[in-house]
């Protein structure tokens, strides 16, 4: 089975119909989305409609999760945003998204197994995302034995293979290749590159891991993210990078 794996799209469609694209061309049976789907200063309607119109499975998100919310008002700026933009239907739709499903030998999840704020493949040193010790990741996992784990949140491309065979992977992002959080401490997570990522595992014998990094019209997206106020996701849109000046 050869399974595509895209995560963190986060209202990003001009990114999203590139990955699709290219995932048409790939030959892959299956693709599932490992939530954050809508959230950001781009375009949440429209690509809420063109993930729920494709032929994909999902997982929710933590950001998929607060747009359950019954305002906007104490959401971030990025989920504000999107709850606006979003009908109740469709805010709706995400929130009723599954926490974990599983397709063919692989686990889906969108952060860890133990909640979906909690990063599995990446740890904070110094106020910047790393690898994560694959002892750590083993704790988290647990001793399930699935050939495959999956998951996004960090917006980080990872793979790691465990002692007992397990390979774990991050796509890394859609729509978003950088940014700045303050929980569960201050830090960055860069990609460096301001493409769209995505994956395709290969589940047959031997797993095989394919990284993707796919050129798209960002200049298109960060314009889009100005006009909406948020010049610090223009900046990454452009660049992989946070701003310099947080």
């Amino acid at each position: 089975m050869r399974l595509g794996v895209i995560a963190d799209v986060h209202g990003n469609l001009p990114a999203l119909e590139a990955v699709l694209a290219s995932l048409a061309g790939l030959s892959v049976d299956a693709v599932v989305n490992l939530g954050d789907c809508a959230s950001g200063p781009l375009w949440p309607a429209e690509t809420v409609r063109l993930l729920r119109a494709s032929k994909m499975s999902h997982v929710r998100g933590n950001h998929d999760r607060a747009l359950d919310a019954a305002s906007p008002e104490e959401l971030g700026a990025s989920d504000s945003f999107a709850w606006r933009d979003l009908d109740a239907e469709a805010r709706g739709w995400l929130a009723a998204l599954p926490f974990e499903i599983e397709i063919g030998k692989a686990r889906c999840f969108h952060a860890s197994p133990i909640d979906d704020e909690t990063y599995l493949l990446d740890e904070i040193d110094s106020g910047r995302l790393v690898a994560a010790r694959p002892q750590a990741v083993e704790a988290l996992i647990g001793a399930a034995g699935h050939a495959v784990v999956l998951c996004g949140h960090s917006h980080q491309p990872r793979l790691l293979r465990l002692a007992n065979g397990t390979v774990v992977v991050n796509p890394g992002s859609v729509g978003n290749p950088a940014y700045h959080a303050t929980e569960p401490s201050i830090h960055v997570s860069e990609s460096g590159a301001p493409h769209a990522r995505f994956a395709v595992v290969t589940m047959t014998g031997a797993v095989a891991v394919e990284h993707h990094a796919v050129a798209y019209d960002w200049e298109h997206a960060a314009r889009r993210a100005e006009a909406n106020g948020r010049a610090d996701w223009a900046h990454a849109l452009r660049s992989g990078l946070v701003p310099t000046s947080r």
